[in-house]
């Protein structure tokens, strides 16, 4: 497969923008593929004096010849078995295989089209065909954490009474409504409309009725709630309760486990078993400490508990301080020359400086 030619060779080549190839051809030679700047891989092109192949080409009644700054990649096969040209190259960055998968996941487009009867036009089956279902987007935010505006002149009212959000307008429907206290916080439009004007939720007055309900109307609408990077772990945590626990009257409620209130909203998941126990971490530290060194421990602890977020970091560290301290304690007995020292609060400081540096290498994240 050739390209072209084009450039000086032919400027009225369909690839000539400004003067210039738009396909960059031709391509430089190069000895060996090797990877671009911009993550593309740039191919072997041998040039004649490094045996590659060259061919005669007429152009314009003149001959010229062709080397391989003009071919374009291609796989032999393909072209053979579907008798086409068909331009084939190797995907090895992000970049390109980003460009690949966001293309196949655009999505079709799509037409709604039926047989109906001459002059038969349904234009409520057609509009409602036509539409997607509303969907409200629901806030996620800590006690006192929801973003406020405010002027000069409101500021001291603004900080006294904050305007309601979706989560804190949840929380008094479910207090006020004994409907709502079935409810999840993601399921209230179905049954409720939003009021941005008074900050709340208002039964809906038409629709499906409920029946084990009297005067509750369903409809089609989806409540969708932000998400939120493990990260802001509380936050996070306060989600995980809102998409699983039924009705929650304020923020404290939601934390209140058997009549017990938690401390935080990561001890009521745990409580709830919302959240996986760390067997799995520790048979992985478990099984390092017997074939790595404690620099390789140290480094796979920092991973897990900067990436992985495991219900219970301290108890972990706890369990596997003495193989991720042993470096540092084989060092400090060959220097003090007493063979017989053992772990000391001094070396299982040093050990989570040493820790904590890696986590501020891998995720810029402190201990804490």
């Amino acid at each position: 497969m050739i390209h072209g030619p084009c450039g000086n060779l032919n400027t009225a080549a369909p690839c000539m923008i400004d003067g210039k190839c738009s396909k960059s051809y031709p391509r430089n030679l190069t000895a060996e593929t090797i990877t671009g700047n911009d993550g593309y891989p740039l191919y072997r092109r041998r040039s004649k004096d490094d045996n590659g192949f060259t061919t005669k080409l007429r152009l314009r009644g003149e001959e010229i010849e062709i080397d391989n700054r003009w071919i374009v990649p291609y796989s032999p096969i393909l072209s053979k078995t579907y008798k086409a040209h068909i331009n084939v190259e190797y995907c090895n960055s992000v970049k390109s295989i980003k460009y690949i998968c966001k293309n196949i996941h655009k999505g079709s487009d799509m037409a709604v089209f039926g047989a109906v009867a001459e002059n038969s036009n349904d234009e409520t089956t057609q509009y409602q065909m036509g539409r997607y279902p509303t969907v409200l987007h629901f806030a996620v935010h800590l006690e006192n954490g929801q973003r406020v505006y405010f002027t000069e002149n409101i500021a001291a009212q603004r900080a006294t009474q904050p305007p309601a959000t979706t989560l804190t307008a949840f929380f008094n429907l479910c207090r006020s409504d004994d409907f709502a206290r079935t409810l999840l916080y993601s399921e209230a439009p179905k049954y409720y409309t939003w009021n941005h004007a008074s900050k709340s939720f208002q039964r809906r007055k038409q629709g499906t009725p409920v029946e084990t309900h009297h005067n509750v109307f369903a409809s089609d609408a989806i409540g969708r709630i932000y998400t939120i990077h493990p990260t802001n772990a509380e936050c996070f945590y306060l989600r995980l309760l809102l998409i699983n626990v039924r009705g929650p009257l304020s923020f404290q409620n939601i934390r209140t486990v058997n009549g017990q209130i938690c401390t935080t909203f990561r001890e009521a998941c745990m409580k709830l078993h919302l959240l996986e126990d760390d067997t799995h971490w520790n048979d992985t530290l478990t099984d390092s400490a017997a074939s790595s060194t404690p620099f390789q421990i140290r480094t796979l602890f920092a991973i897990i508990i900067s990436t992985r977020f495991p219900a219970s970091p301290g108890e972990l560290r706890n369990n596997h301080k003495n193989s991720m301290t042993e470096d540092i304690l084989y060092r400090i007995r060959i220097a003090t020359g007493n063979h017989n020292l053992d772990y000391t609060s001094n070396m299982y400081n040093e050990e989570l400086i040493l820790v904590e540096d890696l986590c501020l290498s891998i995720a810029n994240k402190a201990l804490t």
